[in-house]
């Protein structure tokens, strides 16, 4: 029996060293980086339409970075709000980087909410803006609106990445720009978007917050402002009382000819203020973003949504990875499977070599060509940080 319980204790040991020899290779393990940008007002780009999407690539050192897309949106102020966002998300990442490590979630949404504060500010110094009863507002003809001022519009996704210590992913994002994560499979690549897009049609968006504001949801097609009748709300309710998508509104929304904003079959759906509300109607397509500050007083968020992950221990030694942060200019046009079918290819490549270059290069030109074959001049801007992660 001493015998028999000596050897257990013996076994014992033995797989706890080969454990702690697993952990302390395990911690061994680091990403090796390489990033390629790209950035294009869409179309030709010799049309009128301006490119208000902005990006960052932030370097702490060789083992922490940062990549960041912004996408604006709101007339003359959507280059305002994403160009004055990302100033803002650079300056307090530099500053609390090393808090990633600890608190990533607290982090990211001190990042977003001084971005959202940096908007404010950056549209407030704009020509014609004011402050009026804690709104930025401009004035109009009373003909327009009988205050004789309106809320200004502007505001701008956001989806930051960062790469902590070499191993940990954090990553968050509001709004419609992705950030999808890629792996090589046996046969079939593992294809994630970090987290959903903050499209209209959520369901849990508008439990969550939306519904009790006087906020509408409804799809997006060409006679939608012709009548009560002719808003086709995407949420009621069941014989419960719980809230759900609307299968009436979604057959009609066929009917009445409402497109799909995506390539992955996503309709076409805008949050719109109440048509008697303090100013005039304003709609908005995602339930989260930096800026839009009227449309934050009906639910809609600067908050992000925050998820840790430890690449280093998922991959492996010897294992490989490919990190897209893109604006909806690029995700639009293509399913994530297709996408990253192309971005992968590259991860067989040599890192920071021209053949690397020249394939992530070509799949940007092809999404740009691919919406302006769809669109013309009127195609949106887009723009992508690609990341090809190794251990």
């Amino acid at each position: 029996a001493a015998a028999a319980a000596a050897a257990g204790a013996a076994a014992a040991a033995a797989a706890a060293a080969e454990a702690a020899a697993a952990e302390a290779a395990a911690a061994q393990v680091r990403l090796r980086l390489d990033h390629y940008e790209y950035t294009h007002r869409g179309g030709s780009g010799h049309g009128p339409k301006e490119n208000q999407d902005a990006y960052f690539v932030l370097r702490v050192d060789e083992a922490n970075w940062a990549y960041g897309v912004l996408d604006g949106h709101g007339g003359e102020h959507g280059r305002v709000a994403s160009m004055a966002a990302s100033a803002a998300m650079q300056e307090h990442l530099r500053a609390h980087f090393w808090r990633l490590r600890s608190e990533p979630e607290a982090v990211m949404s001190e990042v977003f909410e001084a971005a959202h504060a940096a908007i404010w500010e950056a549209i407030k110094a704009m020509p014609d803006v004011f402050e009026r009863d804690g709104m930025l507002v401009m004035e109009v003809e009373e003909e327009d609106w009988p205050l004789g001022y309106d809320a200004v519009d502007g505001g701008s996704t956001a989806s930051v990445a960062a790469i902590v210590d070499g191993r940990t992913l954090v990553y968050a994002a509001v709004g419609d720009s992705a950030g999808i994560l890629a792996q090589p499979g046996n046969g079939e690549a593992k294809v994630e978007e970090l987290v959903a897009e903050h499209a209209p049609v959520r369901l849990d968006e508008w439990v969550a917050r939306l519904h009790s504001t006087g906020i509408e949801v409804v799809y997006d097609h060409p006679d939608m402002f012709e009548g009560e009748d002719q808003l086709l709300r995407v949420f009621d309710r069941d014989a419960t009382g719980a809230w759900r998508l609307s299968e009436e509104a979604l057959r009609r929304a066929d009917e009445m000819g409402c497109g799909f904003k995506t390539e992955r079959g996503d309709r076409s759906a805008v949050l719109m203020t109440p048509e008697e509300g303090r100013f005039s109607q304003m709609m908005l397509n995602v339930t989260r973003s930096l800026g839009d500050f009227y449309h934050g007083q009906y639910g809609v968020t600067w908050r992000p949504e925050v998820v840790t992950r430890d690449l280093a221990e998922e991959l492996g030694p010897g294992g490989r990875a490919v990190l897209c942060v893109a604006s909806d200019g690029v995700w639009d046009l293509w399913t994530f499977e297709e996408a990253m079918a192309d971005l992968l290819d590259g991860s067989a490549l040599p890192a920071a070599q021209p053949a690397r270059r020249k394939l992530v290069m070509d799949f940007m030109e092809n999404s740009r060509n691919k919406g302006y074959d769809a669109f013309g001049d009127s195609a949106d801007n887009l723009t992508g940080i690609v990341v090809y992660i190794e251990t």
